[in-house]
């Protein structure tokens, strides 16, 4: 069976800003953009899927209490009106109850304040992250970027979790990381474990339209050239990581995997390069 091609937009919801230095060692102390991408993937029978939903005005209400302004102050985040993905899905033609679900590669503020706004959309979450998140105290959700506030009310009611996917061997261009779950039961679309960043931090893998495979790896890494560069995030930054160790592990895996020549295409969620490669890859 051939795996469907889907259709793949990299959208950007807002961006934080943070000095260089503390997302990766060797880098510079200016502060610079950190943008909050997030994947509109179409299948051809699921129909619209959004990976993670970057920010949304929701972020700044969850964010107005203290001690949670502490997360505004540390990122300033900024939203402008035509980043809002709600209005740029409506320019596509897609309304936010069109969404039918929702792939949340850990639940950070910056990758779930969208959840709100799409009602409708089922929500695919390893049951680490949802057990990790459930389990941490105000204070601790805080420390490793989490707003329980950002959750919709009937978020447990629409969860899909990953582990109940059937098992499924990575392609040779993936390997180096295992094994992952095919989600809609036609290996279209994988979920992969990511590891350390989060306790269960997924990406997920398919193949475009044009049968270039894509992998969405969220923060397994922030930026393409940390990732070439082997330059991890600081001892400072890995303080929200649920297991640096792990994180290294993932690391090493993303970089076998960037060195084999025609091989996937990485997208991280905060690659402020990948998001301007991407958008002159399809204009060309």
């Amino acid at each position: 069976m051939i795996a469907p091609r889907l259709q793949f937009h990299w959208l950007k919801a807002g961006h934080c800003s943070h000095p260089e230095c503390v997302a990766m060692r060797g880098g510079r102390w200016q502060s610079v953009m950190f943008p909050a991408l997030c994947g509109l993937i179409v299948h051809p029978v699921r129909g619209n899927i959004l990976f993670d939903t970057g920010y949304s005005q929701h972020f700044l209400a969850a964010t107005q209490a203290f001690p949670e302004r502490l997360y505004r102050w540390t990122t300033p985040m900024t939203l402008a009106p035509e980043e809002v993905l709600t209005q740029q899905l409506a320019q596509l033609g897609i309304r936010a109850g069109d969404i039918n679900y929702v792939v949340i590669s850990h639940v950070h503020g910056d990758h779930i304040a969208g959840l709100r706004d799409f009602p409708n959309a089922r929500l695919i979450i390893s049951r680490a992250e949802y057990d990790s998140a459930a389990s941490m105290s105000r204070l601790g959700g805080l420390m490793h970027g989490y707003l329980p506030a950002l959750l919709p009310p009937d978020f447990a009611d629409r969860l899909v979790f990953v582990e109940d996917a059937a098992s499924l061997g990575l392609p040779a261009e993936l390997a180096a990381l295992g094994s992952g779950f095919d989600l809609f039961g036609d290996a279209s679309l994988i979920a992969i474990p990511l590891p350390g960043h989060s306790r269960g931090q997924i990406g997920v893998s398919f193949k475009g339209d044009d049968d270039r495979r894509i992998f969405l790896v969220g923060d397994a890494c922030w930026s393409m050239d940390a990732l070439m560069g082997n330059q991890l995030p600081t001892w400072f930054a890995s303080r929200i990581f649920s297991n640096v160790r792990q994180y290294q592990q993932t690391f090493t895996g993303l970089r076998q995997i960037a060195a084999i020549p025609g091989g996937a295409m990485l997208l991280p969620s905060h690659c402020q390069q990948s998001w301007a490669g991407f958008r002159n890859e399809c204009r060309t």
